[in-house]
């Protein structure tokens, strides 16, 4: 190679060794000498031992370059330079290596080597940059437009670190609509992750993982791996996944700015001084590469997008930046993305209800990762999105997925502790009852369960302020923590307290209907951010005023006002949404939607809950209007229990699907029944319907996990779980393949229960046929395969493409049975597509409206063989995609009657 040039002696011509020396804190010149030359005799010393495994497996090398970190004094004779070459000498020549050259690219080399060398330097600009950050980009960026947007973008990373600095939890307390601040109680929230290094799944810490992601190089002219390089985190309601994409663009903006202290006003310097604080005091490594963060809210991009916009995300975001940088244009970024590396936070996919606003806006990504390709940019991208309707958008191939864990109680207490100071800063007494209080709740098996989210810990907090225990169930919960904030501001001196008595009822309503519509509408294209104008919030208690008997229009236009005023300034739940009012909150708008539809306990709400219980959409709406008829009306239990029981026979598509096993498995992991065993023993039975249908990966892992929490809770289920086990597992068909799948995910659970899921593994690797229990096998490791590489050949092989001829493997090859059954598929990216000849394609087939598409999917779903399970599987998986995101709030609405409204 050309190295070293120009050198009297040659260039170097042979086998040669680098070796990286990298020193984590270099403490001085002297001490850090001393190391390295430490490291460097150790190398050669392992060189020389004949003995050595690295001897007897490598050639000894001629030439050796050692980088390093470490400052080396030039001072002659005695500085760290001239010292380590004759040590070095000295050592190569008493072990008798044969080493014809060696060098140190010590500290100052490198630098030198990367001014010298802009080719090199330019794409890690930001993993070497220190100091001021302008300073240095005006430096080392080329042309004038460059530098222009490089200060626009650093002004926009000052404002947004400043937009971003509370907590989206604006309920959070304080009924003057109290908000706290990130840097005061922020944590890191632990998640299941699977990677490609890893044979099985491993617990993280969320951020700390997704930071140290975006540490790596992802230019594709860089980025030699064939694995995920991007993250999702998924999480449940309140979990905190918009909090996490706070933290993480937070703590890029900290990497990004710390060293500017001229962009900064006083507030803005001492607010990065808390953010810095926290972070270390959480543990979070500061970014290496100091990507520029920018942040889109899906559902907000996706209104845009169905109002008629073409609006590429580019252009979305310079749009986005004008509100604080003007003059930002699309073409801006698109040089700034070329330039310098990014983190794009994708947060909400969940709220994107529509089938076709979420296709728009993959496309529109997809679009935009094309651009970021051809500018070979270095692109680190984070998305957030709830599990239920979520159907693998952001690819397994190119996406690590990070599913979020429920707090355990010390994490719980852990983060009521740092949330009670935060809201009492002044009143240490409150703070320390209130923190007593919670960690007496985290000790109680039943009220722990509900300290599983920050949300509910916050609620929860709400509720100990003036009360000893807190309720056992979720929907409990919910209801408690409006009556805490309702009743706080009755117990308020004046005549807005007295109202808010006197019109319980009316208030009650409004915030139930309110609730409802809004759900309702956000579930349409270009409705997610839909609000209630002023003049509909008076329409709206006045139709509730009239219906309780009140005739003088003067006296109603009097109340209207006052109502809708002290529901607006004093209890705050509905709060200004752009020129209208909404729930900053997602959990309270679902939890009053489901008041509307659970409040009227003479109504038929088994039929309004038949019309929502399909759609992902509306599922904790379905969850928490479960949960007040668990509670408040025990008669309409067994009417909730027939209902999951008709819709689950109502068509073939339901018999597939199970519609009212998956609904079960949640009403189970939400413990509605945690006061009737009976009723979760039939909750129990009918979710275990589900291995009577093709095994889904996430299904089964979750099955596991909360029959395993029946069963700890109430031994009861035992018997029930087992011997449905046991029944599936003795068949030859799909039911066979479910149990399987159910079993391994239970074998993994530390509990007498996963022993004995091992002990029927056995029993079926014995006793089933190899068609059952090695296609069921084979299935099951294409899921658990963990690069798309893996993935990809085991498929291959499931499907009987590229297998050998003379293995027996083929025979078990579904091509020639897919042909036989009008069914095609093919290998992508992100798995398996299936179509059938009717639809064309798998896309077609998951959105198609005509029924003949669908019949005749499920059709071949039923026909499936044990062997051929996965084609099953993927055909119902599409199927759900189709089914769940199906909108049904206008038919609620119109299935609640003017009646409704009734006092």
């Amino acid at each position: 190679m050309k190295y070293p040039e120009p050198d009297p002696e040659g260039t170097w011509d042979g086998y040669g060794v680098l070796q990286a020396k990298f020193r984590t804190r270099p403490l001085g010149t002297e001490l850090d000498t001393a190391w390295f030359l430490a490291q460097a005799k150790a190398e050669l010393t392992t060189w020389a031992n004949p003995k050595s495994e690295r001897a007897k497996a490598r050639e000894i090398p001629q030439y050796l370059l050692f980088a390093t970190n470490v400052v080396l004094s030039p001072v002659a004779e005695v500085g760290g330079i001239d010292t380590v070459k004759r040590e070095i000498d000295g050592l190569i020549s008493k072990l008798k290596l044969r080493i014809k050259a060696w060098r140190v690219w010590h500290y100052d080399q490198l630098n030198t080597l990367l001014d010298n060398n802009p080719a090199v330097r330019q794409p890690y600009e930001a993993l070497i940059t220190s100091g001021d950050v302008l300073a240095h980009l005006r430096r080392v960026l080329d042309g004038s437009g460059a530098v222009e947007i490089a200060e626009r973008a650093t002004t926009y990373s000052v404002m947004q670190l400043q937009a971003d600095r509370h907590v989206r939890l604006h309920q959070a307390g304080e009924g003057d609509n109290q908000r706290l601040n990130l840097s005061d109680i922020a944590i890191d929230l632990k998640s299941v992750v699977d990677e490609p290094d890893f044979n099985a799944s491993r617990n993280v810490n969320t951020v700390d993982y997704v930071l140290r992601c975006g540490d790596s190089i992802l230019r594709p002219s860089r980025d030699k791996y064939r694995q995920p390089k991007h993250c999702v985190i998924l999480g449940g309601p309140g979990q905190g996944k918009t909090t996490l994409s706070q933290l993480i663009c937070q703590a890029y903006r900290v990497a990004f700015l710390a060293e500017s202290p001229t962009l900064f006003s006083a507030d803005q310097q001492e607010l990065l001084g808390k953010i810095k604080s926290r972070l270390e005091e959480i543990g979070l490594p500061t970014p290496a590469l100091h990507r520029w963060p920018a942040r889109i809210d899906l559902a907000t991009y996706a209104d845009m997008i169905a109002g008629g916009e073409n609006i590429s995300i580019l252009k979305y975001l310079a749009q986005h930046m004008n509100e604080s940088a003007p003059e930002v244009s699309a073409n801006h970024l698109r040089a700034w993305l070329g330039k310098w590396p990014w983190l794009l936070v994708l947060d909400g996919l969940d709220e994107v209800a529509s089938s076709a606003s979420r296709d728009a806006v993959i496309s529109k990504l997809e679009d935009f990762y094309t651009e970021a390709r051809q500018l070979d940019s270095d692109l680190f991208v984070v998305a957030t999105s709830r599990p239920q309707g979520y159907r693998q958008e952001f690819s397994e191939a190119v996406y690590t997925h990070l599913s979020l864990k429920p707090l355990d109680p010390d994490e719980a207490v852990s983060y009521a502790e740092k949330l009670t100071r935060a809201r009492f800063p002044g009143d240490s007494d409150t703070a320390l009852q209130v923190h007593a209080r919670l960690q007496s709740a985290a000790s109680e098996e039943l009220t722990a369960r509900l300290m599983r989210t920050p949300l509910q810990v916050t609620i929860m907090s709400v509720l100990l302020e003036r009360r000893e225990r807190v309720p056992q169930e979720r929907y409990r919960l919910f209801d408690a923590y409006y009556e805490t904030i309702y009743n706080r501001e009755v117990g308020k001196p004046g005549s807005t307290g007295a109202l808010l008595d006197q019109h319980r009822t009316t208030i009650d309503r409004l915030h139930q209907q309110v609730g409802l519509r809004l759900h309702a509408l956000a579930e349409k294209v270009g409705e997610h951010d839909a609000s209630i104008s002023l003049e509909q919030l008076e329409q709206l208690a006045q139709s509730i005023l009239a219906s309780a008997g009140y005739d003088d229009e003067n006296t109603i236009r009097k109340l209207v006002n006052r109502l809708v005023n002290a529901a607006t300034t004093r209890l705050v739940l509905l709060s200004p949404q752009g020129e209208g009012f909404g729930f900053d909150v997602r959990s309270l708008q679902e939890f009053m939607a489901a008041q509307a539809i659970a409040r009227d306990q003479a109504a038929d709400i088994s039929e309004r809950l038949r019309i929502i219980s399909w759609s992902a959409h509306w599922r904790n709406t379905w969850l928490l209007a479960a949960g007040n008829v668990f509670f408040h009306q025990g008669r309409q239990r067994h009417n909730l229990i027939n209902l999951l029981r008709e819709i689950q026979v109502e068509d073939e598509l339901s018999l597939l699907v199970k519609p009212g096993s998956l609904i079960a498995l949640d009403l189970l992991d939400d413990d509605v029944a945690a006061a009737t065993p009976k009723f979760r023993r039939l909750l129990v039975q009918q979710a275990l319907e589900l291995l009577d249908s093709p095994p889904e990966r996430r299904i089964g892992a979750d099955l596991a996990r909360v029959l395993s929490d029946s069963i700890k809770v109430d031994p009861g289920c035992k018997p029930i779980v087992f011997q449905a086990i046991e029944r599936a597992a003795a068949s030859t068909g799909i039911s066979a393949v479910s149990a399987l799948d159910l079993l391994r995910n239970w074998s993994a659970i530390p509990s007498p229960e996963g022993a004995r899921a091992r002990q029927l593994m056995e029993v079926m690797r014995r006793n089933s046929s190899p068609a059952v229990y090695g296609f069921g096998e084979a299935c099951l490791d294409c899921w658990a395969a963990k690069s798309r590489e893996e993935r990809n050949e085991l498929l291959s092989q499931v499907l009987g493409r590229d297998v050998d001829p003379e293995s027996d493997t083929s025979t078990w090859g579904a091509t020639e049975w897919c042909r036989d059954h009008s069914v095609t598929f093919e290998l992508t990216s992100r798995g398996v597509w299936v179509a059938t000849t009717v639809s064309g394609s798998g896309s077609e087939a998951v959105h198609a409206e005509e029924r003949e598409v669908r019949e005749q999917m499920v059709q071949a779903a039923f026909a499936c063989p044990a062997e051929h399970a996965l084609i099953a599987s993927v055909l119902r998986k599409w199927l759900i995609s189709w089914a769940e995101r199906r909108p049904c709030g206008t038919r609620l609405l119109e299935s609640i009657e003017t009646d409704e409204l009734e006092m």
